[in-house]
């Protein structure tokens, strides 16, 4: 509270220094240059005070930066995308909202002071669009709050000056505010209360303040009288808008009353009309406000049957216990504490049920009306004579009005009689939530197991950050907390129940879990701890009871759905004559009723009902897949429902094929199909060579899928590889295992030879080492011999082991060094050289 009247100060006395005159082109209606943001930024006919601007925009934005936009996702890409207000192409005021909290983001003014052209004494309306920008504000807690700050004016409604942004989906919101000037300049700020960095984030648009004021509106808020019998009900009524001051609040029904504060107290139930009118002489009406006691007992409506018929008596509310009698006495009760009672009275007969017995309770909190003054409670907060100017948080006082107590507070008069005392709080900054607001001094006894009541009632004094209140007694919470009203000065009823259970003392305390310094402000009266309430509840009902004759007819065997229904027969087989309803249907079971055409007599409308069987799809066990060839045993032809039937086509193992059930006639049931997967053995061939030095064999796969798998064996059947490749270091034979959708095939391969480097030298004197130039184990394309002159000698493509030492005319080469290129199938060429020696 205090950091909000330091600023309230400081406004104060910068009112009039920086009072800024209209300018030249400000229209007639909106005495605001500039609403629509269309002729500028900030310092044109606005001013922004505590958030940065972003310029130019790139997309991205921090807590407390701001934007002249005609897109808020231009400034933030996260943003919702859309347009103005005003036109949708036009400019808004986009806010990426502060994770601090009452920061100033909109100001009258070029400079952000006062501006002119108002008239003392007139009423003006102050009014912006204002709608979400982040998919992020899905709740109360994630919405921008707007906080409006006026200086030169009174009266101002509606009085709570805060407002939550509207949702995403709710686009578009106005926000108005009206009020009466008290100098010819004014000055309006707006704030963001909260500080949350998760959603927050919100537009603002067409500003205006023009002449005039709001429509008078008002809501009202009632509580039930607690037995029929009580008086203890209320109607609390509120306006906002019209023209101030208002007249008196005039109630009338059961009791007429007339009072300035629009509470009205101790009604019985009935139905009451309630008015109000502004001095312009607009007038806020409603009527047929009814108050009745909950948990009224309802009863059945009385009832006509006839002789041997039993009709259902059912009753709700009360304290569901009941007690039903009958005159004359009924045998047919046979549980007279059931609260549906199936009866089937004789003669005539009226049936009372009572509920619950009459208990008035007694409050047992010493002086919770504040009556006495600072007595009976004990608090955490400091009791303080004159909080002002700045207020003193985590102070209260005994008062008859907050406002009189501490200046900026509303001013109220208490719950009780609007003249008595109340305990008025400027709330605690102490964010552990254990600061007792206020808990009684003695111990309170109790009886044991036995329900209570706890109560009391609170009402804002500031519109801001309003109190959220939890309660303990003997230290355990009675549920979640509760937040005192937005509106300032409407006092609200907090209620609880609690079972004493094994305790016979009760400690009670309330706990304020808000600790915003600013707002925060409350006032409680009327704390209470009695025995819950109980009424004695009482209703009749009568069942008249005439002679019944009861129309006979033959029963209709049940039918498949869609077969053909046979008309209904419309004179029963004891001669009597009517009509059946409703139309026949053959699609699903119903109870037809039938009316008679006699209805001066007791005769009985009965019901027939044909069962209409519905069409079930027979279900048999799934069939696994299998491989191709292998046996497949016949399908069974009775299903797990019992239904029979026939499959067709014949079954083959070859191929997928879906068979279909036909059931037999006569059984209800659809034809149904079943698919048998025939998976083909897996198509491959084996690929072999090398690959660099090394010899690879590879299974090449016609049809890859994602389970095929991969099992390599050499000539002694031994497992050496699980991949679609392998590499060998010798010759011999190999086998591949190729595995798909659990079908098998297999290859063989036999391996001659698996060298793969090239040789440095031969001698082709044959003695069978190294006679040739064994490239054999390559994929060779062509290969070429130079002397050491770089003359071509040989050449060979699709070269294997062809060259012992020769020309191309086939005579023997000398001794020597020689080079070669080698070109490959898969690999890069090769260069070298290769010695021949015959003596070797």
């Amino acid at each position: 509270m205090k950091s909000q009247l330091q600023s309230y100060l400081k406004f104060i006395l910068t009112l009039y220094i920086v009072t800024s005159t209209l300018s030249s082109n400000l229209s007639a209606q909106n005495l605001l240059n500039n609403g629509d943001f269309e002729s500028g930024g900030s310092g044109v006919g606005f001013f922004v005070h505590d958030y940065t601007l972003i310029n130019p925009l790139n997309g991205t934005s921090s807590p407390g930066q701001y934007a002249r936009t005609t897109n808020p996702s231009l400034m933030n890409s996260n943003f919702i995308s859309g347009g103005d207000h005003t036109t949708g192409t036009g400019n808004m005021l986009v806010y990426d909202g502060s994770t601090t909290a009452n920061r100033f983001f909109w100001t009258t003014s070029d400079t952000g002071g006062a501006i002119g052209g108002f008239t003392v004494g007139t009423s003006y309306v102050f009014s912006y669009w204002i709608k979400s920008v982040s998919n992020e504000v899905t709740s109360n807690t994630t919405r921008a709050n707007i906080g409006a700050f006026f200086v030169g004016v009174n009266n101002i409604s509606p009085p709570n000056l805060s407002k939550l942004a509207p949702l995403p989906e709710e686009g578009w919101q106005k926000v108005s505010y009206s009020f009466v000037a008290t100098a010819p300049a004014i000055l309006v700020r707006l704030r963001t209360l909260n500080a949350g960095a998760l959603g927050n984030d919100f537009a603002v648009d067409d500003f205006v303040i023009e002449e005039g004021s709001l429509p008078l509106e008002g809501s009202f808020t009632f509580i039930n009288p607690t037995c029929p019998t009580s008086t203890d009900a209320s109607i609390t009524v509120s306006v906002v808008g019209g023209s101030l001051p208002y007249g008196n609040f005039n109630l009338t029904g059961p009791v007429t009353l007339s009072n300035t504060t629009g509470i009205f107290s101790n009604l019985p139930q009935g139905t009451y009309t309630i008015s109000i009118i502004d001095s312009s002489g607009e007038e806020y009406s409603v009527s047929n406000i009814v108050l009745s006691a909950p948990n009224d007992l309802i009863i059945s409506e009385p009832a006509t049957i006839c002789e041997g018929e039993t009709t259902q008596l059912t009753v709700s509310g009360g304290i569901n216990s009941y007690t039903w009698t009958a005159n004359p006495p009924d045998s047919s009760i046979t549980d007279p504490n059931a609260a549906t009672q199936n009866v089937s009275p004789l003669v005539t007969t009226t049936y009372t049920v009572t509920s619950g017995v009459e208990i008035s309770p007694t409050n047992l909190v010493f002086n919770g009306d504040f009556t006495l003054g600072n007595v009976g409670f004990t608090t955490d907060y400091t009791q303080v004579a004159d909080p002002n100017p700045f207020g003193v948080q985590s102070s209260y006082d005994i008062v008859q009005n907050p406002n009189a107590w501490f200046a900026p507070f509303a001013s109220c008069g208490d719950h009780t009689t609007g003249d008595g005392n109340l305990m008025v709080f400027d709330g605690s900054t102490d964010p552990t939530g254990t600061i007792r607001v206020w808990c009684n001094e003695d111990l309170i006894n109790v009886e044991p197991n036995t329900d209570y009541t706890f109560s009391y009632y609170i009402a804002s004094v500031a519109p801001e950050n309003p109190a959220s209140m939890v309660v303990e007694i003997n230290g355990v919470s009675l549920g979640a907390a509760l937040d005192a009203p937005s509106t300032t000065c409407l006092w609200t009823l907090h209620s609880f129940s609690w079972n004493s259970g094994s305790s016979t003392t009760a400690a009670i305390c309330i706990f304020n879990l808000e600790f915003a310094n600013n707002g925060n402000d409350f006032a409680l009266d009327d704390i209470s701890l009695a025995e819950t309430v109980t009424c004695l509840y009482e209703k009749s009902v009568t069942i008249t009871v005439n002679p019944q004759v009861i129309p006979e007819f033959t029963a209709v065997n049940p039918i498949c759905i869609g077969d053909t229904l046979t008309a209904l027969p419309t004179t029963s087989l004891n001669g009597i004559e009517g009509s059946w309803t409703p139309a026949l249907n053959n699609t699903a079971t119903t109870t037809y009723t039938f009316i008679p055409t006699d209805i001066s007599g007791c005769i009985a409308s009965v019901p027939l009902t044909i069962q209409v069987l519905p069409l079930t799809t027979p279900v048999f066990q799934p069939i696994n897949s299998i491989c191709s060839g292998e046996l497949l045993n016949p399908l069974p032809t009775v299903s797990q429902e019992g239904i029979t039937g026939s499959w067709s086509p014949e079954l083959n193992n070859n191929v997928t094929t879906t068979y279909t059930f036909t059931p037999a006639d006569g059984q209800c049931a659809l034809p149904t199909q079943t698919t048998i997967t025939v998976n083909a053995a897996p198509q491959f061939s084996i690929s072999q060579g090398c690959v660099g030095s090394i010899y690879t064999l590879s299974g090449v796969v016609e049809s890859i899928a994602e389970n095929t798998t991969y099992v390599w064996y050499n000539s002694s059947d031994v497992q050496i590889g699980t991949n679609d490749s392998v590499t060998i270091s010798s010759g011999g034979d190999y086998r591949l295992v190729v595995t798909q959708n659990g079908c098998s095939s297999e290859q063989s391969l036999n391996v001659i030879s698996t060298i793969c480097s090239i040789q440095k030298g031969i001698s082709p004197n044959n003695d069978g080492l190294n006679d040739s130039f064994d490239l054999s184990s390559y994929d060779v394309t062509d290969l070429q011999i130079f002397n050491r002159y770089g003359v071509s000698v040989y050449n060979k493509a699709n070269y294997r082991n062809e060259w012992f030492g020769q020309c191309n005319k086939g005579n023997e080469l000398p001794d020597g060094t020689y080079y070669y290129v080698i070109n490959f199938e898969n690999i890069e060429t090769k260069t070298g050289w290769i010695y021949i020696n015959k003596a070797y």
